[in-house]
């Protein structure tokens, strides 16, 4: 009986963790668009993004890390994690279900300014496809997109 309960609890704090572990790295996802955004505004494209690119810094910590994609012709024009990506147009991508997640990252943007996108995507440190959720943000002629890995 105690061996019962025992693991009942020890599940029990596992599945709390795990939610706890999420509801973090969306808070994280969050506060880091924020500061991005706000950042970008206030010194300009140019040197936004050479803050961007710094690894460990409080724009690019591992999973976590800025992609900016213009609106007029839907070019990736920045991305922290895979520069070889930007200056292409991602709209047809999609997701191993097939899901047109650039699309809707866009969608989402022109809408109502700002929310979430989930997908599937490889995870930039252990380069296996992971569910990611994306929070995408619109400032200006852009959107800023900032994500995180189950």
């Amino acid at each position: 009986m105690f061996r019962v309960l025992s693991l009942f609890v020890g599940l029990g704090m596992f599945l709390v963790a795990g939610a706890a572990s999420a509801a973090d790295k969306k808070d994280t996802v969050v506060e880091m668009m924020n500061a991005a955004v706000g950042h970008y505004e206030e010194v300009g494209q140019a040197q936004a993004f050479k803050d961007f690119a710094v690894k460990g810094s409080e724009y690019n910590k591992g999973e976590f890390y800025v992609f900016v994609t213009e609106f007029s012709d839907g070019k990736l024009i920045f991305h922290g994690a895979n520069e070889k990506l930007v200056g292409k147009n991602l709209e047809k991508l999609k997701d191993t279900d097939g899901k047109p997640f650039v699309v809707e990252m866009r969608e989402v943007a022109q809408g109502t300014g700002e929310g979430w996108v989930d997908y599937k995507w490889t995870h930039p440190e252990t380069k296996k496809i992971a569910q990611k959720h994306t929070y995408v943000k619109k400032t200006g002629d852009v959107y800023f997109g900032i994500g995180y890995f189950d």
